[in-house]
């Protein structure tokens, strides 16, 4: 790994909160993990991942609470998330905001990859933290699926559940615990950190849902992300899609321009990434028709101006394409589709 693991600092905070009610003093077990806690009050602050490992460690060792990455997971609070925490709680669909974690899930750990994929009515989250010569803590990954459907029920209701969770991670007898706070199945010692979602449920609009507020988040993460690793021309891409699709400004050759890159030397360091310029222009453009077409605050002709598309019509064969449906049968009756 090229750039050293690190974690966004403002996510911290959820384990200073989570071991006071044990009668610990967060600012010792910070020292005695060698981080600076203060760090979390600067915004865009990370740590390294490695100073992080150390803190759950203390944290466990110091509340005795094998459960404590759990428990802080509930007590983590959206801003902390910085921009993906915004544009997560802004997202039209619980299914919008999951692709926003699995799309920015770097922010809060430069080593975190999240896979969303859909099967057989059910949707599956699957979380990895991958470093060279580093191991996560167990606590962590407990944290980062609390938060995430603790996100969920902030989006929805409280009542909300998944189907089911696994963790790779040890039994440490107290599954009725994670029962308790997931309300579905938990099984341990699995394959995979995942969690299991009824795809109907994750597709129901949200009323508090703000295409705009998310959109403009989306700009912020994607602009956060790329300082992360300022060798991933793939994220400088994203960026500036975010604020061209507008114009239709979107052709290979002004992106290029706008990178102060020639098209060719673009291609070969996409290529490289593993990635393409056509691959990325239509996952943009797809996440955002997505969500612009449920919220149905735009005409359809108007999102494809939104999108850079020329016509509606050019936009309705390419969302089609896309999804196999036409936009317009993912709106609800009376909704305007010119």
């Amino acid at each position: 790994m090229l750039f050293e693991p690190t974690t966004l600092a403002a996510t911290a905070s959820a384990i200073a909160d989570a071991v006071k009610p044990y009668g610990c003093e967060p600012r010792v077990l910070f020292r005695k993990a060698g981080i600076d806690m203060d760090a979390m009050l600067k915004p865009g602050a990370r740590y390294p991942m490695r100073d992080t490992v150390r803190l759950w460690h203390e944290a466990r060792e110091a509340t005795g609470d094998p459960c404590i990455g759990l428990i802080a997971g509930q007590k983590l609070k959206p801003p902390a998330l910085h921009a993906l925490g915004l544009s997560w709680i802004a997202s039209s669909t619980l299914l919008d905001g999951l692709r926003r974690i699995e799309r920015y899930a770097q922010i809060a750990n430069s080593a975190l990859h999240i896979k969303l994929t859909e099967a057989d009515e059910q949707a599956r989250l699957t979380l990895a933290i991958e470093t060279d010569n580093l191991d996560p803590a167990d606590e962590a990954v407990d944290a980062a699926l609390a938060v995430i459907v603790k996100m969920c029920r902030l989006m929805t209701d409280n009542h909300f559940a998944p189907l089911l969770v696994t963790l790779r991670r040890d039994d440490n007898g107290h599954i009725s615990q994670y029962i308790d706070y997931f309300r579905c199945p938990v099984q341990f010692e699995a394959d995979e950190d995942t969690i299991h979602f009824d795809s109907e449920a994750l597709r129901q609009a949200l009323p508090a849902g703000n295409v705009d507020l998310a959109y403009r988040n989306d700009e912020l993460a994607e602009r956060y992300l790329a300082t992360l690793n300022p060798e991933r021309v793939q994220d400088k891409v994203r960026e500036l899609l975010l604020t061209l699709l507008p114009s239709g400004t979107t052709s290979q050759s002004a992106v290029a321009a706008n990178l102060h890159r020639s098209v060719s030397s673009l291609q070969r360091q996409l290529k490289t990434e593993g990635v393409s310029y056509r691959q990325i222009l239509e996952e943009t453009r797809l996440s955002l028709a997505q969500e612009l077409v449920k919220e149905q605050r735009y005409s359809l002709s108007q999102i494809a101006y939104l999108l850079g598309f020329s016509d509606q019509a050019n936009f309705s064969r390419a969302f089609k394409r896309w999804t196999g449906k036409a936009p317009n049968t993912l709106r609800k009756p009376g909704a305007a589709d010119a």
